[in-house]
């Protein structure tokens, strides 16, 4: 395939989020995301795909400043075509592994992980997490993003193909007491919010 209509079609799904499972934007992850963020932090986003949750922060909070990263080329080049469409200043997207990130240590006030821990095996998921604290300061906080299963029968069956889709972590992932998770890299969950389909953490060294 085409990588162009690739990329297209990634893009396309994952505006699909928005239109099916955030639409009501009070209950959305986006909204918990950027209410947990002050207007002058410094933010990474990491794995930040198409910029979605980098775009929403840096539009909405313009003295912020924004960094996206992502492996994938083909991701960013969207990310940076919507920046320049939606002519926001404020965001940086970056080609870069975010296990091994070029930033110096305990340089960012925020840290938003959104929809990847469950995606990857355990240990590239320890990696992200420790990169993450690496890179955060130390009275900042980690925003983890993950998907949470409805107590409602009409969401669960509305939520089945995106579950069927997910990679063979997901499943265990979505079972964990993510408190428990993060204490044993030295991290404490202070708040949790749950959204539609998603719950929305804020995390803090424990120092």
């Amino acid at each position: 395939m085409n990588s162009k209509i690739f990329y297209n079609i990634i893009a396309w799904a994952y505006g699909l989020l928005d239109v099916i499972y955030f639409n009501n934007y009070k209950r959305s992850p986006r909204k918990a995301v950027l209410d947990s963020i002050n207007s002058e932090d410094t933010v990474l986003d990491m794995c930040t795909g198409t910029g979605a949750n980098a775009l929403k922060i840096a539009e909405n909070l313009p003295h912020a400043r924004v960094i996206g990263v992502d492996l994938s080329q083909g991701m960013l080049k969207i990310a940076k075509e919507k920046t320049v469409k939606e002519d926001i200043g404020n965001v940086k997207f970056y080609q870069m592994d975010a296990t091994d990130m070029k930033f110096k240590d305990r340089c960012f006030d925020k840290v938003s992980i959104a929809l990847v821990l469950h995606e990857t095996d355990e240990e590239l998921a320890c990696k992200l997490i420790l990169e993450a604290k690496r890179v955060l300061k130390d009275d900042g906080e980690i925003i983890i993003t993950e998907w949470e299963t409805s107590k409602q029968w009409w969401r669960r069956v509305l939520f089945a193909p995106v579950a069927l889709l997910e990679p063979k972590p997901y499943k265990d992932f979505i079972k964990k007491d993510l408190g428990d998770y993060f204490k044993k890299f030295g991290l404490e969950v202070v708040e949790t919010k749950h959204c539609d389909y998603t719950k929305v953490l804020r995390v803090k060294k424990n120092n």
